[in-house]
């Protein structure tokens, strides 16, 4: 399936970020245990090569106009604690990570005795390699609520701005291995699930959904240059009771062949059935063919792309053609591609993926801006566009500015209703010791969509923030 297309809301490919589901009150207290831990354990200032733990806390005063990003909401002013941990043990053969997090709310709508923990998240992931083999997991959860000033890319099926109330939550799990990766024949697999569920939400549209898909391949490497594959995939989209459910399956042939020692060429062939029941009943089958070059330059990569889908939108299939190109900069890189889809016409609706770095002699600027083809769970097809920028200065060696804009457009290709994203911040920190620093910021965040009216926040804020590593 081409990277510009993604068939159901919660399909991602099969190597995407997956996440589990755990209890928000025993993931805070969980973590509040495993940072008063980590101090200590960091005092005893021991050794052990691999494995490094991070925590961050943040605590900080916060005014907001409308935390609740609502139509008519009303101003606040409380307190919110940001909690944040990694650990990471690093060997020459396997890597395991864990991450958890979360915000607490405290005293929100004049309450003294309130405690809410929000936009939790978990995941832990262990990845193995052998000269021959490999094997990783990963488990992942996120909540997110309708007020969250996270804008990521858990945001980018189209969802979550039209959000009122109530809370979002993401959870799965992925699997995937290889053997024979030096072999004369190999595999390979990825498992993943992911669902998403909504609770205490007024949009009767917000209904919870599920995704299952497995992909595998059995490689045959007829020489050092060319690699043979036979190829198999499912997938399942279930929209629970609400929309058009999706059972795809696919079984197909590709073939990797190095044609120069600058250039190598992929193609696949497959053959894919689209079966819908629910909403809408039928079946969409016929050929997906995929084709692509990549040319090796001095600086990065020169590539170009073709793929032809079978989808289940009206048309029965969705086209895409594309220029990509890597490079490394004097002060930074740039990872491009350009190019155009349509259902009917291949040239009916332009697709971008930019990600450019520049370093600058006293901070860095970042800009991304991506586009991609989502099937939501009533079988419309969205055109999802997201920008981010972002910019760094230092002041000096003690503080420093960062500036961040995120924007995202829903745009409806079949019927739906239109929606748009957009948040600005400005943030000022100052370290006041090796371990804590002074934090304070500003942010604006606007929601609109075609059929309601447009909700509007502006927060203000400031704290202290602790972060240290711990080297066991």
């Amino acid at each position: 399936m081409s990277f510009w297309y993604r068939n159901g809301v919660c399909s991602n490919n099969s190597h995407s970020h997956r996440q589990k589901k755990y209890k928000t009150h025993l993931l805070t207290g969980a973590f509040l245990v495993i940072c008063t831990a980590g101090a200590v354990v960091h005092a005893q200032d021991t050794d052990a090569p691999g494995i490094v733990g991070t925590f961050d806390v943040t605590q900080r005063l916060e005014y907001s106009d409308n935390p609740g990003l609502d139509v008519d909401g009303d101003s606040d002013f409380f307190g919110r604690t940001l909690l944040g941990f990694n650990l990471t043990s690093v060997t020459g053969l396997d890597q395991l990570s864990l991450d958890l997090g979360t915000e607490v709310e405290e005293w929100r709508d004049d309450n003294d005795s309130s405690f809410d923990p929000t936009n939790s998240f978990a995941s832990i992931g262990y990845d193995r390699e052998t000269g021959n083999a490999r094997i990783g997991f990963e488990l992942r959860y996120r909540e997110s609520d309708s007020d969250s000033d996270n804008f990521d890319d858990f945001d980018q099926n189209g969802n979550i701005i039209n959000q009122d109330d109530g809370t979002r939550q993401t959870y799965g799990f992925v699997l995937d291995g290889a053997v024979g990766l030096n072999a004369p024949i190999g595999a390979s697999w990825g498992f993943a699930y992911d669902e998403i569920t909504f609770s205490d939400t007024t949009d009767p549209d917000l209904t919870d959904q599920s995704n299952t898909a497995f992909d595998g391949q059995l490689d045959f490497r007829i020489d050092p240059r060319i690699t043979a594959s036979l190829t198999a995939s499912y997938e399942d989209f279930d929209a629970q009771g609400n929309g058009v459910n999706r059972e795809r399956t696919g079984l197909g042939v590709a073939v990797s062949m190095e044609v120069t020692p600058i250039l190598t060429a992929d193609v696949s062939l497959s053959y894919d059935s689209i079966d819908r029941s629910g909403d809408e009943t039928g079946t969409d089958d016929g050929l997906s063919v995929g084709a692509s070059l990549l040319r090796a330059l001095s600086n990065g990569t020169l590539g170009l792309n073709f793929a032809s889908d079978v989808s289940s939108n009206d048309n029965g299939r969705r086209s895409f053609l594309s220029v990509s190109r890597d490079m490394e900069l004097p002060r930074g890189s740039l990872s491009a591609e350009i190019g155009v889809t349509g259902a009917d016409t291949i040239g009916s609706d332009p697709l971008i993926n930019l990600d450019y770095v520049h370093e600058l002699p006293t901070g860095q600027i970042n800009l991304g801006l991506s586009q991609s083809v989502v099937t939501d769970n009533d079988n419309n097809e969205q055109l999802n566009t997201a920008l981010r920028a972002g910019y760094d200065y230092q002041i000096n060696n003690l503080s420093g500015l960062g500036a961040t804009f995120t924007y995202f457009d829903r745009n409806e290709l079949d019927e739906g209703v239109d929606g748009k994203r957009m948040e600005v911040g400005l943030t000022y920190r100052r370290d006041l010791t090796r371990d804590w620093g002074l934090v304070g910021g500003v942010s604006h965040t606007l929601s609109s969509e075609d059929d309601s009216e447009d909700r509007s926040r502006n927060t203000i804020y400031i704290g202290l923030q602790r972060s240290f590593n711990w080297v066991p």
